[in-house]
């Protein structure tokens, strides 16, 4: 039995980056769509109240923390977790296994500024990444079935998304049944850069958040 954390009635598991990396080759290999997120401090703070969201994550078949602060608010005390989620550690494993066994991926943003800020990252750090395809989308029912029809009508294994919450946990998990591919990545503010801009930015503000977040947490365990 794999031990999970439990933030807001999230749960998320507790894996080291190797831990899910192993998991995300098995549903690259399946016949399902298995689906993976990046859980992240604004999503859980945000959507803290949203019953359906939390039904909608937890159907997920992997979350993963994005932020080491969701780590320190469950009081988990793994120096090793830590290093992993502050470096990304298993998105830097996942694409550069996608690079060297030649799988697919298809973008999807709900902006073109996130849709370039990913392409940025992929031609950054992952040289030769397949891009099959991409699209900008919002909740317009024709735009989504149009996203549908694209992703299928490539020969795609991994859809990576930075729509945000909780229009992307709505998508996947209404969509997942009539997709052709082998994994969904949501990959959230790892892939915009938008937590680096708060950190950089406006230290005052991201070190209230955190703040915020615990007490949060805290009174929620109360």
């Amino acid at each position: 039995m794999i031990e999970k954390m439990n933030i807001f009635d999230v749960e998320i598991p507790i894996l080291t980056a190797k831990e899910a990396m192993i998991r995300a080759m098995q549903y690259l290999e399946s016949e399902s769509v298995d689906t993976i997120e990046l859980v992240s401090m604004d999503m859980l703070m945000k959507e803290r109240e949203n019953a359906q969201w939390k039904e909608q994550i937890n159907e997920l078949t992997m979350l993963l923390p994005e932020n080491t602060e969701i780590l320190k608010a469950a009081e988990i005390e793994n120096e090793k977790l830590f290093r992993e989620t502050e470096e990304n550690v298993f998105l830097k494993m996942f694409m550069k296994y996608m690079q060297k066994s030649h799988k697919k991926i298809f973008l999807l943003a709900d902006s073109e500024e996130n849709l370039g800020k990913v392409e940025t990252v992929l031609s950054r750090h992952n040289r030769g990444i397949r891009v099959t395809g991409q699209m900008v989308i919002s909740e317009n029912e024709e735009q989504i079935q149009d996203a549908i029809n694209a992703i299928n009508g490539t020969e795609t294994d991994c859809i990576l998304s930075v729509l945000p919450s909780p229009f992307q946990e709505r998508f996947i998990t209404a969509n997942k049944a009539l997709l052709n591919v082998r994994v969904w990545l949501g990959g959230g503010c790892a892939f915009t850069g938008h937590l680096d801009e708060i950190k950089l930015r406006n230290r005052i503000r991201f070190f209230i958040q955190k703040k915020i977040f615990r007490y949060h947490v805290e009174q929620e365990k109360e």
